[in-house]
């Protein structure tokens, strides 16, 4: 019996190989433009079907996500009135056949008019769903994304999901709309992100949560920045973002202008913000940066649960400029850069900000110029301009309650 499971264990292996190679050898003739998927000679997408034919082929797992591909675009696509499937999904998470695992290079060629629109349950919307390989150097314009099944997760205009590196990616007029980890740019990210720019993109996070029993942290209304929804590990540099973040619902939780959690992340670095952040039923964890952030003394916590390891403590966040105009009445846990650490496995995760500068103004329940929150968080070189009504704020507020995550 164990011999026949592994001989047709065998032949599923080759089958599929066999079909990579069937869509490879059409590839060359004419699903893509040109190339043969080596590094110095890529994949060529120069059209809207070229780009959905690279999208049903990692969907389907055929291909096994292009591990080692590269693909390269060498036009302008216009996506105007295509049903549009996000590149890479999570059908076969055990193999990882059907998450995008090559490497997409826009060459600054523009991608326009995407539209993806569902109300049934997707974790990763956007031109790519997926991705666990590297994205750069794509600019899209004019998307519209709305995903509003209430517990669908990584909503995004350019990548749902990111376990990989995206770097030197631009999203300019973008509406985005979801429940949990909706981003202008990324929705969900445990990956680099660098070079990046969202440029009138406004996002906006629906659904309802309800704190009567305490504090902690859920999976509903949760999570909307312009550049990464929720983050949790890796890096982000050199990034810059204008738009706007709006929550819909009830008490809305993890909403800033760079990313809504930036969670665990060992570094935030040289990134610019402008933004207005918009509440009208309370919230948590707001901020002009980002809404919660900073990372736990131990390294090692989130290594079996999540794949994470931080190397840095507190997490530091440097040379950020921010602008902000948060209006949140009713809302707790707000500051001009960063509104709170996370209560995770015994402790409140810290940031360390170093030369940041923080202009705007707050409408919040207890707000802090630069926190809204900061237990064991340090501020070195700093500036805040942040006021309420016309009144300068403190550079911490006065919050005494914990933000909790749930994985005690």
């Amino acid at each position: 019996m164990k011999r026949l499971s592994k001989i047709l264990s065998l032949m599923c292996v080759l089958a599929m190989a066999l079909t990579c190679l069937i869509l490879t050898s059409l590839a060359e003739g004419s699903a893509f433009a040109g190339g043969s998927g080596t590094e110095a000679d890529p994949w060529q997408i120069g059209t809207a079907d070229q780009l959905a034919y690279l999208a049903a082929t990692v969907n389907d797992g055929s291909c096994g996500g292009y591990a080692g591909q590269y693909f390269v675009l060498t036009a302008d696509i216009d996506l105007a009135g295509m049903a549009w499937s996000p590149i890479g999904n999570m059908n076969d998470m055990e193999n990882h056949t059907t998450l995008f695992l090559g490497s997409f290079d826009g060459q600054g060629y523009k991608v326009s008019n995407l539209s993806f629109e569902t109300d049934a349950f997707i974790v990763g919307a956007g031109l790519f769903g997926l991705n666990a390989g590297e994205i750069k150097n794509v600019c899209l314009e004019n998307a519209s994304v709305q995903c509003t099944e209430g517990t669908s997760m990584a909503i995004a205009a350019l990548v749902g999901y990111s376990m990989g590196n995206v770097e030197n990616c631009t999203v300019t007029n973008a509406d985005v709309l979801g429940n949990n980890c909706v981003g202008g740019v990324i929705g969900g990210n445990m990956g680099n992100v660098s070079g990046c720019t969202a440029d009138n993109v406004n996002v906006t996070v629906i659904g309802d949560n309800d704190f009567s029993e305490g504090l902690v942290q859920c999976d509903i209304a949760q999570c909307g920045g312009l550049i990464i929804g929720g983050g949790f590990g890796g890096v982000i540099d050199n990034c810059t973002a204008q738009g706007t973040v709006k929550a819909e619902g009830n008490e809305p939780v993890g909403l800033g202008g760079i990313g809504g959690c930036l969670e665990m992340m060992d570094s935030i670095t040289n990134c610019t913000v402008d933004v207005t952040i918009t509440t009208t039923k309370g919230g948590h964890a707001i901020g002009g940066l980002c809404g919660y952030a900073g990372t736990h003394t131990n390294g090692q916590v989130a290594a079996e649960t999540e794949g994470i390891v931080t190397t840095q403590y507190p997490g530091v966040i440097e040379n950020c400029t921010v602008n902000a105009k948060i209006d949140a009445p009713e809302a707790t846990h707000v500051g001009g850069l960063v509104g709170t650490g996370l209560y995770y496995y015994g402790e409140e995760t810290a940031f360390a900000a170093r030369n940041c500068t923080v202009n705007g103004e707050i409408t919040a329940v207890t707000p802090g110029a630069m926190a809204g929150r900061g237990e064991g968080c340090s501020f070195e070189n700093c500036t805040a301009n942040v006021t309420m009504n016309g009144e300068a704020l403190p550079e911490i507020g006065a919050t005494d309650r914990m933000y909790e995550s749930a994985d005690q």
